[in-house]
């Protein structure tokens, strides 16, 4: 009877621990600013209202692409 009450608590803490990833949102912003350890990131104004002051959130960078030596028009003769 323990053993199984045990298996239950486990199986109920994993789905706790996963269900706050599944409900996790995805939003897409650029940097505007970085002045110490704040970083502004400008959202659009719709995703905008989904945010509080407080909330905790996660960054994933993706570094834009430098644009290539040869495809300026300003290169030297």
């Amino acid at each position: 009877m323990t053993k199984k009450l045990i298996v239950l608590i486990a199986a109920v803490a994993f789905v706790g621990s996963m269900s706050s990833v599944a409900l996790a949102k995805s939003y897409k912003g650029t940097v505007t600013a970085v002045k110490g350890d704040t970083v502004t990131v400008q959202v659009k104004k719709k995703d905008a209202k989904k945010f509080d002051v407080g909330d905790s959130v996660k960054i994933k960078l993706k570094k834009a692409k430098a644009a290539s030596s040869g495809a300026s028009a300003l290169t030297g003769c």
